[in-house]
C-alpha cells in the first residue's frame, strides 16, 4: 500500500511538473509581453519599489498625458505614471493598492476621462484588467483579487494560458523569440515598446510619447445620461480609492486631461458629468481639476496640433500640459485657491475660452 501511494505521489508530481512545463512552453511560443507599455510599466514600478511619493492613475488618457520626468524637474517629487490602456475605475484602485504597499505615496493624481467610470462591469472590458495582471508580481494579492472580481474561475485559467487572450501573430514569432532570448527584457531598453511608424514611444516611468494629429474630426465616442453621469460601478470604485486614500492619509486629486473644444461640443451631457465629480471631491475633501474646462487657453496654449485623435493629446500637448499641471499643482501647494482658473460650465468654455479645434470642426464638417 505504501508502495502504491508513493507511486501515485510520483505520478501526480510528474504531472504537476509536466503541466507546468507546458504552459511555460505555450508562454514562451505564444504570448508575446515584449511589445508591451504595461509590462514595461510595472517592471519599472517594482523597480523603483520604495521611493514613489506621487503617483499618477488612469486610463491611456493619463499614460499619454503626463510625463512624470517633467513633474519631478518641476516639483522635486519622485512621481510615477501607472496608467494603462482603458484602465477602469478597479483598475486604478488595484494599482493603487499595489503601488502602496511597495512605496511611501504622499498623493495620487486620478485621471478620470469620463467614459470609463461609464461602464457596466470590469468584465466588459477583460483585456484592461490582463494588461495589468499579466505582469503584476506573482504573490500580489491584489493581482488574484482583481482577476476574481473580472472574472473568475475564467480570469485565473486564463492567468495560467495567457496565449488565451494574448497571442502573438504567426508571422512575428521568429523575432519574438530571439527578442525574449536576448534583449527583450532588459531593464531601460525601449526598443521594443517603440513604434516609429505607429507614431509612439515609450518614454519611461509609465509615460508614452505619441506623435501625428487629429485627421478624422472630433466625433464623441460616448454620450452622457444627465441622470445617470456615472455608472454605479464608477461609482462603486471610485469610493473604494477616495475611502483608501481617506484610510492611508493620502491625498487624492481627481482630475480630467484636457478634451478638444471642439469634442466637448459634440459630447452631450458632459456637464452633468462635471457637476458629479465635482460634488463628490467636495464631499471627500478634495478637488475635481477638469482641464478640458480650462479659463485661459493661451497659458495652456493647446490647440488642433496638440492632440492625436480626437480626445487624446499627442507629445506635443503632453508637454504643455504637464508645464501647466505642475503650475496648478504648484499653485495648489501654496494654498492658493485653484478653481477660478477653471469654468463652472462647458457653456462658459466653449463661448468664452475654447481652443480653435472649434474652428477646425467646421473645416472637417463642410470637407
Amino acid at each position: 500500500m505504501k508502495r502504491a501511494f508513493l507511486r501515485k505521489g510520483a505520478l501526480g508530481a510528474a504531472f504537476l511538473l509536466l503541466t507546468v512545463l507546458v504552459l511555460t512552453a505555450a508562454r514562451f511560443l505564444l504570448v508575446d509581453d515584449v511589445h508591451s507599455y504595461s509590462r514595461v510599466m510595472l517592471q519599472e514600478l517594482y523597480g523603483q519599489a520604495g521611493q514613489i511619493d506621487t503617483l499618477f492613475l488612469g486610463s491611456s488618457h493619463c499614460y499619454r498625458s503626463v510625463d512624470p520626468a517633467m513633474v519631478d524637474e518641476a516639483l522635486g517629487t519622485h512621481s510615477f505614471n501607472a496608467g494603462s490602456s482603458q484602465q477602469l475605475p478597479d483598475g486604478s484602485y488595484y494599482m493603487l493598492r499595489e503601488a502602496a504597499e511597495q512605496n511611501p505615496l504622499k498623493t495620487v493624481y486620478l485621471e478620470m476621462f469620463y467614459t470609463g467610470y461609464n461602464q457596466s462591469a470590469s468584465r466588459d472590458v477583460s483585456l484592461a484588467c490582463y494588461l495589468l495582471t499579466d505582469f503584476m508580481r506573482w504573490n500580489s494579492p491584489w493581482r488574484y483579487r482583481y482577476l476574481w472580481e473580472m472574472g473568475g474561475m475564467a480570469a485565473m485559467a486564463d492567468l495560467l494560458l495567457p496565449a488565451r487572450h494574448g497571442i502573438a501573430s504567426p508571422g512575428s514569432m521568429l523575432a519574438l523569440w530571439k527578442a525574449k532570448l536576448t534583449d527583450g527584457y532588459e531593464p531601460g531598453n525601449y526598443a521594443y515598446v517603440t513604434y516609429p511608424a505607429e507614431g509612439e514611444a515609450y518614454r519611461g516611468d509609465g509615460f508614452v510619447y505619441t506623435e501625428g494629429v487629429a485627421r478624422d474630426g472630433y466625433a464623441t465616442v460616448l454620450n452622457v445620461d444627465p441622470e445617470h453621469p456615472l455608472s454605479e460601478f464608477g461609482w462603486e470604485n471610485l469610493e473604494h480609492i477616495a475611502d483608501y486614500c481617506e484610510e492611508t492619509g493620502i491625498r487624492l486629486v481627481l482630475f480630467t486631461a484636457p478634451l478638444p473644444s471642439a469634442y466637448l461640443s459634440n459630447t452631450q451631457g458632459y456637464q452633468s458629468y462635471v457637476d458629479a465629480v465635482r460634488q463628490f471631491a467636495q464631499e471627500h475633501g478634495t478637488q475635481y481639476w477638469d482641464f478640458s474646462l480650462y479659463r485661459d487657453p493661451k497659458a495652456m496654449d493647446l490647440g488642433g496640433g496638440d492632440f492625436s485623435d480626437a480626445h487624446h493629446l499627442n507629445g506635443s500637448g503632453a508637454e504643455k500640459f504637464t508645464a501647466l499641471l505642475c503650475d496648478v499643482i504648484a499653485r495648489d501647494g501654496a494654498g492658493k485657491d485653484v478653481s477660478a482658473l477653471f469654468c463652472d460650465t462647458v457653456e462658459e468654455k466653449l463661448a468664452s475660452h475654447a481652443d480653435n479645434t472649434i474652428f477646425m470642426a467646421d473645416v472637417y464638417s463642410k470637407s
